[in-house]
């Protein structure tokens, strides 16, 4: 049974797509890591994550100044940085 499963292609079908979400599941994980922080005067403290997210601190209060990336643009990010 389980060769005629694989001859037909539903295993390889299965295959894509749990390799598909594996990467979508690594790349949103990674998309939540701080790229980069910095502080500016009279301005606050920016914290930048891998997804694109930019994230502003003033006296313990954080306001999103930038929305994460798409998902598509996220995995290309994603895969890009391990090049």
């Amino acid at each position: 049974m389980s060769s005629l499963i694989e001859k037909s292609g539903i295993m390889t079908e299965y295959k894509d797509l749990v390799e598909k979400r594996r990467i979508m599941i690594e790349a949103e994980t990674w998309g939540e890591e701080i790229e980069s922080h910095d502080y500016q005067k009279d301005k606050g403290y920016f914290i930048n994550y891998n997804n694109g997210k930019v994230v502003k601190v003033v006296n313990n209060n954080k306001t999103i100044v930038q929305m994460p990336c798409s998902v598509e643009e996220l995995i290309y990010n994603y895969e890009r940085s391990k090049v």
